[in-house]
C-alpha cells in the first residue's frame, strides 16, 4: 500500500530530475566513458570496506570473544539459581580433522537451542566432547609407515597427539563462534580418551558382563581386510555398483532316490556371487515349500533346480532345460553331494533364507561366510571352520594351491580355474555390497572369536523406551526400529590398538574377567594412564590378593579393543551425572550411529533411554 504523500514526494523528485536541478548523473556525464556504469548509479558512499579479510576477522572475533563475556557465560549461568534445568548431550565430533561446514550446523544449531532455554529461565547443562579413539586416527598416523612394524604403544603415542592436536584446534575455531561451554575448565569438555572416561567404560563393560548381556563367541562377522578388524553393521556403507563374478556350478547328488528319473546322474545346481568361499561349502540349503524340478540339459547331463526359475537358467546358459520329473522341497531331506573341490560327502538341509527370486532356488552354504549360513551351521552342528586370514588371504586349510592369496582377487581367480569343469556359466554382476566406511574398501563375511552385546536381549524394551521419545523428523523412527529388529547381536571387538582395552584376561583361551580385576584397572589406569594394558606385564595386572586364586604364569592378556560405537554410546553414563538428557541434537545418520548406540547401552544398564 502507497500513500498520496509518497506519491507527491515522488513525483516532486522527478520534477527536480527533469528541470536540471537533481543530483542524478546528466547525460554529459555519461558520455565522459561509455564502457563504464557505476556513475549511473545513486548510491550512498561509506568508509567500510566492502569485506573483510582473514586477518580482520580473526581480530574481530577475538576482540568479541575477550570483552564480550563469552567465555564467563556458561559459568555465570551455572551458579544461578534456576527452577528447572535444561540437558542437551553433546554428541561427540570425531577428533581427525579441521573444522568444516558439518561442524558450524552441528554446533550452532545446539548453541541456538541451548541459549532459547537459558533465556527462558533454565539453567544448562551442556558438555562438549571429542571421540578420540578409533580406525581413522590409526590410519592417519600410520599411512605413511609399514603398520605391521609400528608397536601397539608406539601407535598409540602418535594417535594421542594427533588427537590432542586436533582438538585443540576444533575448541578454538568452536569458541571462534560463540559456543556457549565451559571450554577452559578441565571439567567443562569430555574426551574418550580420558582415563574417567576409560575407567567408566571398563566399569560398564563389567556390568554388561555381569548381566550376561556380553559374551564371547565364535560367529561370522563383518571383516574388513584392508583394515585388518571385524566391523559392525553400522560401519558398513554400501557400494550400489559392487562388481562380483557370479557363477552357476553343478554339484554331483551322491544318492538319488531310485524313484527319480535321471537320479543315477544328477547334479544340482547352485548360482553364487561368491565363489571364494566354496573351499568352505559344508551344504546345500533348499527351500521345503518350493517345487523342484530334474530337466534334462543339452549335454545330456540331469540337473535339479527349482522349477520356477527352469526357464530363467534355461535363457541364462543358452541351454533348454526339458523337465523331465518334478518333486516337493521336502523330498530334498536326505539327499547328499559330493563337494567339488575336496570330494567330500556333505548334505542338503532346509533353509527358511531360500527363496526362487534369483539363482537356482538351491543355496550353496558356507557357516564360516554367511549370517543364513551360520545358522544353518549351528542348527545341523557342522563345522564352523575359517579358511581365511585377517588379512583377507586363505589359510594353509584351503589348500596349497589357495594358500596366501587374496579371495577377493587372484584367490577367487583360482577358484574359477579349479573349479571350471563345474562351470556352467560366469558373468559380471553388478550389484549392492558393503564396504569399510573408513578404507572404502570391500568387506568379507568370516568367522572369528569376538566379543559381542546380546541386542536380541535388549531390543523389545529399547524398542518400547523409544516409542516414548519425541522424535524428529519423525520419518526416521521406523527405520531406527527396523533396524534394531533385525539386529541379534553387536560386535564389540576390534582388533586394532587406539582404543580402550577389552578388559579381559585368558586361560587357556577361557575369558578371566571379574569385579576384583576391574577394580584394580581402574586404579592402574589413574596411577599409569590409559595404556597400562600395553605397558604392565600381567603380574601388574592382578591385585596380590587374587594370586591365591589365579596364576599370572597361565594368563595372556586379550589384544582387541572396544568398538568405538560403544566408546560414545556410554558418553552418557560418564557425562549426564544421572540425568536424562532432554535433547540429542546430530545428523540423521546417526539413527543408526549414536542415537542407536546410546538407546542400546542405556535400556540395558538403566532401563530406559538417555534421552526424552
Amino acid at each position: 500500500m502507497v500513500s498520496t504523500k509518497s506519491v507527491a514526494l515522488v513525483h516532486s523528485c522527478f520534477k527536480c530530475h527533469y528541470s536540471g536541478k537533481s543530483s542524478f548523473p546528466s547525460k554529459s556525464r555519461h558520455t565522459k566513458d561509455p564502457k563504464k556504469f557505476s556513475h549511473t548509479i545513486s548510491l550512498p558512499k561509506t568508509r567500510f570496506p566492502h569485506r573483510l579479510t582473514a586477518e580482520k576477522r580473526v581480530e574481530i572475533d577475538t576482540e568479541v570473544i575477550k570483552n564480550h563475556g563469552f567465555s564467563e557465560l556458561y559459568s555465570f549461568q551455572r551458579g544461578k539459581a534456576a527452577n528447572q534445568e535444561f540437558v542437551l548431550h553433546d554428541g561427540p565430533p570425531y577428533a581427525n580433522g579441521v573444522p568444516h561446514l558439518g561442524h558450524a550446523i552441528n554446533k550452532i544449531l545446539k548453541d541456538i537451542v541451548i541459549r532459547w532455554n537459558f533465556l527462558c529461565g533454565k539453567k544448562i547443562h551442556f558438555i562438549p566432547g571429542w571421540d578420540c579413539h578409533g580406525l581413522p586416527i590409526e590410519l592417519k598416523v600410520t599411512s605413511s609407515e609399514n603398520l605391521k612394524s609400528l608397536k601397539p604403544l608406539e601407535i598409540r603415542r602418535k594417535a594421542r597427539e594427533f588427537a590432542l592436536r586436533t582438538i585443540a584446534e576444533q575448541k578454538h575455531v568452536f569458541r571462534s563462534w560463540g559456543i556457549m561451554a565451559d571450554w577452559d575448565s578441565p571439567d567443562g569438555c569430555y574426551r574418550t580418551f580420558d582415563h574417567s572416561y576409560v575407567t567408566n567404560q571398563l566399569e560398564q563393560f563389567y556390568k554388561l558382563y555381569e548381566k550376561g548381556l556380553i559374551y564371547r563367541n565364535l560367529k561370522p562377522v563383518y571383516w574388513s581386510p584392508s583394515a585388518r578388524t571385524a566391523l559392525a553393521e553400522s560401519e558398513l556403507e554400501y557400494n550400489s555398483n559392487h562388481k562380483s563374478t557370479a557363477t552357476t556350478i553343478s554339484f554331483r547328488v551322491l544318492n538319488a532316490p531310485d524313484s527319480w528319473i535321471g537320479g543315477d546322474d544328477l547334479f544340482a545346481l547352485i548360482w553364487t556371487t561368491t565363489p571364494w568361499t566354496l573351499p568352505a561349502n559344508q551344504a546345500i540349503s533348499y527351500n521345503p515349500d518350493l517345487n523342484y524340478s530334474i530337466v534334462q540339459g543339452g549335454s545330456g547331463h540331469r540337473f535339479l533346480l527349482a522349477t520356477s526359475l527352469v526357464s530363467d537358467v534355461s535363457d541364462k546358459l543358452g541351454v533348454k532345460l526339458v523337465p523331465i520329473m518334478h518333486v516337493k522341497g521336502e523330498a530334498l531331506k536326505n539327499l547328499k553331494y559330493e563337494h567339488p573341490i575336496s570330494r567330500t560327502p556333505h548334505s542338503f538341509y532346509p533353509g527358511a533364507h531360500v527363496t526362487a527370486d534369483v539363482g537356482t532356488g538351491l543355496v550353496h552354504t558356507a557357516p564360516s561366510h554367511g549370517h543364513d549360513d551360520f545358522l544353518i551351521g549351528i542348527n545341523n552342528n557342522l563345522e564352523l571352520k575359517c579358511m581365511v586370514d585377517e588379512e583377507g588371504c586363505y589359510t594353509s586349510d584351503a589348500g596349497h594351491d589357495l594358500r596366501g592369496l587374496n579371495v577377493l582377487h587372484e584367490g577367487n581367480k583360482k577358484i574359477l580355474k579349479l573349479l571350471r569343469e563345474n562351470i556352467l556359466h560366469k558373468e559380471d554382476y553388478i550389484h549392492s555390497y558393503p564396504y569399510d566406511w573408513r578404507t572404502k574398501c570391500p568387506v568379507i563375511i568370516r568367522s572369528s572369536l569376538q566379543w559381542f552385546i546380546d541386542t536380541n536381549s535388549i531390543k523389545k524394551s529399547a524398542i518400547e523406551a523409544l516409542q516414548q521419545v519425541e522424535i524428529l523428523p519423525t520419518r526416521n523412527v521406523e527405520g531406527m526400529i527396523a533396524q534394531m529388529e533385525r539386529r541379534p547381536y553387536w560386535c564389540i571387538s576390534r582388533q586394532r590398538s587406539w582404543g580402550v582395552p577389552i578388559p579381559v584376561l585368558y586361560d587357556n583361551d577361557q575369558p578371566v574377567v571379574n569385579s576384583e580385576l576391574i577394580q584394580h584397572y581402574k586404579c592402574l589406569a589413574s596411577k599409569h594412564g590409559t595404556d597400562f594394558w600395553w605397558t604392565l606385564p600381567v603380574e601388574q595386572l592382578i591385585p596380590k590378593a587374587l594370586y591365591h586364586s589365579m596364576d599370572p604364569r597361565k594368563l595372556t592378556k586379550g589384544q582387541d579393543i572396544l568398538d568405538i560405537w560403544l566408546d560414545s554410546g556410554l558418553s552418557w553414563s560418564s557425562v549426564l551425572e544421572g540425568k536424562t538428557a532432554d535433547v540429542y541434537l546430530e545428523g540423521v545418520d546417526q539413527f543408526t550411529g549414536w542415537f542407536q548406540s546410546s538407546l542400546i547401552t542405556s535400556v540395558a544398564l538403566q532401563g530406559k533411554a538417555p534421552f526424552s
